[in-house]
């Protein structure tokens, strides 16, 4: 009796693993992705069909949870091991990375490159002795995110853009430009995000799909008004400064002014209060005697 009752469990063991192995691969996927690395890998004892289901996952993310468990050591070798064993394409990559990794980071986005990636984020720790820098063989990746934290950004000569990225969020980016890298177009890009970077005063990003842009803490010099006045679809825009700004910068004042009365659609706006000073200064070069920037 007790034998029986052991075989109807397995039975009906065995018929809920075999639905689930019916499953489409896209579905077995999205079941992974809300799970842990280690309980996706632990899934390919479940059977034969499943022992390479995880690692053909074209969605790879390693968070703070990920690295919380093991040495850095480790994890290196981990992600190393999943990235170079993977079976098909790899359309995203996430990971929060260690200035100890850069040159094995360089031999993932090398492999990465040429593997279908279309999202990718890099989360180079703050703590880290320095910033990580883009490698060659990204900026020829046809990207459509692309998330970067404390990074430098140095394209080759031959870059002039990602021609499918709709999503770019920089944060305590270094941008390293010349003449033929200053200009940059991006027809399909729709938010820009940029936040504590620098090196972005020779920069001109061409982007007339542009619906959301935002600049925090990178500088006055920073907003170059030429390029995005031709942003006419633009629906949301934050500038923040976070600095003092100059009672003689009366021609910065009238360009910003005149990149707001650019954007007919423009349905959002956050200022701070050093870019309302510029707005004051405006009226003061034009002979308003009541307004102040005090």
């Amino acid at each position: 009796m007790a034998m029986t009752d052991s075989c109807k469990r397995l039975a009906v063991g065995g018929d809920k693993l075999d639905r689930l192995t019916d499953l489409p691969i896209n579905v077995i996927h999205q079941i992974q992705d809300h799970m842990s690395i280690e309980d996706a890998a632990k899934m390919s004892v479940l059977s034969r069909e499943w022992r390479y289901v995880w690692v053909s996952n074209p969605k790879l993310a390693f968070g703070a949870q990920f690295y919380k468990k093991r040495k850095l050591s480790t994890t290196t070798d981990v992600i190393s091991t999943i990235v170079s064993q993977h079976h098909g394409v790899i359309k995203k990559f996430h990971s929060i990375i260690h200035s100890s990794q850069h040159s094995v980071v360089d031999e993932w986005m090398l492999l990465l490159s040429g593997n279908g990636l279309t999202d990718l984020t890099l989360h180079n720790l703050t703590n880290s002795k320095a910033p990580y820098r883009l490698p060659s063989c990204v900026y020829g990746v046809e990207l459509e995110r692309l998330v970067l934290w404390n990074c430098i950004f140095r394209p080759p000569c031959s870059f002039r853009g990602f021609h499918k990225l709709k999503r770019l969020n920089l944060k305590q980016v270094s941008f390293e430009l010349d003449i033929s890298t200053a200009s940059l177009w991006m027809p399909n890009l729709e938010r820009l995000n940029f936040m504590q970077c620098s090196g972005l005063r020779h920069l001109n990003i061409y982007a007339p799909e542009l619906l959301l842009l935002t600049f925090y803490g990178c500088g006055t010099d920073a907003l170059k008004p030429g390029p995005f006045m031709d942003c006419v679809k633009l629906e949301s825009a934050g500038v923040s400064f976070q600095e003092e700004v100059s009672q003689n910068r009366q021609d910065k004042a009238v360009k910003l002014t005149n990149l707001l009365s650019s954007w007919p659609n423009i349905s959002f706006l956050l200022l701070d209060r050093y870019f309302l000073k510029l707005l004051l200064l405006v009226l003061k070069w034009m002979g308003f005697p009541r307004a102040s920037a005090d």
